[in-house]
This record gives structure tokens, C-alpha cells and sequence, in this order.
């Protein structure tokens, strides 16, 4: 008896960029290379990428990259280059990832019959842009809107009405390196720290709304109060040089490096002593997570999505949002008590191992996308 092959579900994913530097193009590489190859296939249309991308990567995880020059906004030529793709490789599910790609994917849903799935990879920052205003008009026009934390949900449901909403949290490749106390010392000497420094690393991009201000501050009353802290910044961004002024009209420019963008993120994590988090709407924190699997401990706002990746006193510290004596304080008591923060650190890594591992962000992208294209309800 001849076996019934059934056909691979075919996901056209539309997105703006595959940057190397982007934590969205990273996580979707991982499902494109953890998926069931032999169940799904994975189509990107990409429409105004970066020369520093993941392209190469992408293809060699058996993926198709169709790259187009569409950087003007609104050209309205995109939405008939999303239903020429969607033809030629007879695509089943639409998948998009931001602005420009959530509106015209979802129209070029409607036009040829097949589900559209819209992934939110963060919080939405404001509430008065009008394009939020249409994406919302367009909700209805989806099967489902995936979110990466509760924060993210509220902040689509709130800002365009979306009523089928699904949460399904990152997962996050586990890159964590041990460094015997010998390497530990030669990372630090490599960048100019002392040996016995209390050092607190933050990675992210400098912008306004990941308030690293706050993080100087904390280490400015640290030191004040006789610490020997360090503070190591790992990124880039157009507060960078801002930050930089402050830091040394704090009298901190000998205590803090700005590094910049660095592909050695698992060893610095390795070197550090604790990681801090201080933004005020962060969707996810795919930092974070790296740290927690470095078994860092980590403090964090108590705000956007960053109370969801610990639990409070257990796994992590939480302090209020903007609050730099808090944040100084928490470090101060994590700098005193080596146990507690061998503690935290274990804890963090379970929870970081547990939650949020890939294997599960795979499988579950992969069952929404199997009941999508199957018509069933996604809730």
C-alpha cells in the first residue's frame, strides 16, 4: 500500500531586514534551523535589508530568501510583491513582522484566501501613531497575533484593539561558556579591570527608553559609598555618546567601558558579577535570558516585560522603574554577599533552561502554524 506523502505547511514570512545585529532576524533563524525541515518549509521576503545580514545563514538552514528594494515607505508595489511570492512558492500561511510588513500582509491575505499570523516581537511605544491606528482597523483581517510577553499583549490590545491575541514567549540559544578563574582574569585584564572589581554589565542598545542613565547613577552612589564597582556597557546607539559625557562628569570615566557592538557577549557575561536591566517598556530581554543561562544574577526594572523572566527574590532582584538609589542599593547587597548571588545565578539558569529554551519557542510556532493552515482556531 502506497504511503500518502502529506505536503509541507510553506510560511511566507514578510519583514523589513535580516540583521545580524537584530534579536527578531536571530530568533527566527533559530526556528528556521531547530523546525521540522521535513514538515515545514520557510519563505522570507525581505524588503529593505542590511548589508551586515543573515542571509547566508538563513539559506543554509534551508530556508528561501527573496530580497526586494522597497524603502520608501508605503510603497504600495510590496503588497503585489507579497502575492507574487506567496504564488510562486504556494504558500499556505503569511507570517509578518513589523509595520509596513503587518499592513500589507494582511490585505495580501485577504486577496488570496490564507491565514495571516502578525508576530509582535515588542512593546508598542506609541499610542497616538496613526499607523497603529490602521493596524488596528486590520485586526480583524488576521487569524491570530502572536505576542512575546504579557507586556507586549497589553500593549497591542490597548493600542489597536487586536481581540485574538496568543503569548509565546522567545526562546533563546543557550551560548553560555564557563571561564576558569585564570580566563576570567585574562577577560577582565583584556579590558582594563581590576582583578578584584565588582563588575555589573548591562547589554542592550543605547536609547532613551532603556534608561541606562540610571544604571551610571546607581554606580556612581555604589562607588560613593567605598565599592569597588565597575560598570561594562556592551552595544550601541545614538545615546551612546551621552552617556558616555555623563559617566565622566560623574567621575566614573576610569570605572565604565563602552565597548560597543561585540560578538564575545557569552564571555563577558562570564566575567561579570551581576547583570542589570533598567528599561521601562522592554518587550522581552533576550539579554537578560543570556545572562540568567550565564548563571549571572540579575536586577531588573519592574516594569515591561522583565518582571515575566524571574521570579522576585528568587531567581532575580526587581527594583521601581527610574529609581537609581534602589537599583544602587540592590547592587550594594548583592556586592556584600557572594552566597546570595551564587544563589540568584543558579536560580536564574534553571529558570532561563526551563522557560525559555528554544525547543519549545520551535514547537510551539510550529503548532500555530499547522493549525492555521488547517483552519483551526487559535486562541
Amino acid at each position: 500500500m502506497n504511503m500518502i506523502m502529506s505536503k509541507k505547511i510553506t510560511v511566507l514570512h514578510v519583514m523589513q531586514e535580516t540583521s545580524s545585529r537584530g534579536g527578531t532576524p536571530r530568533k527566527l533563524l533559530s526556528l528556521v534551523v531547530n523546525g521540522d525541515r521535513d514538515k515545514f518549509h520557510h519563505v522570507f521576503l525581505v524588503f529593505a535589508n542590511r548589508a551586515e545580514n543573515l542571509n547566508q545563514e538563513y539559506r543554509k538552514a534551508g530556508a528561501i530568501i527573496e530580497e526586494i528594494d522597497r524603502l520608501r515607505n508605503w510603497d504600495i508595489r510590496l503588497l503585489w510583491d507579497i502575492l507574487k511570492i506567496r504564488k510562486q512558492y504556494r504558500c499556505d500561511v503569511i507570517n509578518t513582522h513589523f509595520a509596513r510588513a503587518d499592513i500589507y500582509g494582511a490585505i495580501a491575505g485577504v486577496l488570496c484566501h490564507i491565514p495571516v499570523v502578525k508576530s509582535v516581537h515588542g512593546i508598542l511605544w506609541n499610542d497616538s501613531d496613526w499607523l497603529q491606528k490602521i493596524d488596528g482597523l486590520l485586526s480583524p483581517l488576521r487569524t491570530v497575533t502572536l505576542c512575546n510577553s504579557e507586556a507586549t499583549r497589553r500593549s497591542v490590545i490597548y493600542q489597536t484593539g487586536a481581540k485574538n491575541t496568543k503569548v509565546i514567549y522567545n526562546g533563546v540559544m543557550n551560548h553560555a561558556v564557563y571561564l576558569t578563574p585564570d580566563q576570567k582574569m585574562m577577560k577582565r585584564n583584556a579590558l582594563d579591570l581590576p582583578p578584584d572589581a565588582f563588575v555589573i554589565i548591562h547589554v542592550g542598545g543605547m536609547i532613551a527608553l532603556r534608561d541606562q542613565s540610571f544604571i551610571i547613577q546607581a554606580v556612581k552612589q555604589c562607588a560613593d559609598a567605598g565599592n569597588n564597582v565597575y560598570l561594562v556597557f556592551v552595544g550601541d546607539g545614538p545615546l551612546r555618546q551621552w552617556l558616555e559625557t555623563e559617566s565622566k562628569e560623574l567621575g566614573l570615566g576610569l570605572r565604565t567601558r563602552f565597548l560597543g557592538y561585540r560578538s564575545d557577549i557569552p564571555e563577558l557575561n562570564a566575567m561579570a558579577d551581576v547583570y542589570v536591566n533598567m528599561a521601562r517598556k522592554e518587550g522581552f530581554g533576550i539579554a537578560v535570558i543570556e545572562a540568567m543561562q550565564s548563571s549571572l544574577p540579575v536586577v531588573l526594572a519592574n516594569a515591561g516585560a522583565l518582571p515575566e523572566l524571574i521570579e522576585e527574590g528568587v531567581s532575580g532582584i526587581l527594583v521601581p522603574t527610574g529609581d537609581a538609589a534602589a537599583l544602587s542599593a540592590a547592587l550594594i547587597k548583592l556586592h556584600n554577599n557572594r552566597d546570595l548571588r551564587r544563589k540568584l545565578g543558579e536560580e536564574a539558569r534553571k529558570q532561563a533552561n526551563n522557560k525559555f529554551v528554544i525547543s519549545r519557542y520551535v514547537s510551539d510556532m510550529e503548532n500555530i502554524y499547522r493549525d492555521v493552515a488547517k483552519g483551526r482556531h487559535v486562541s
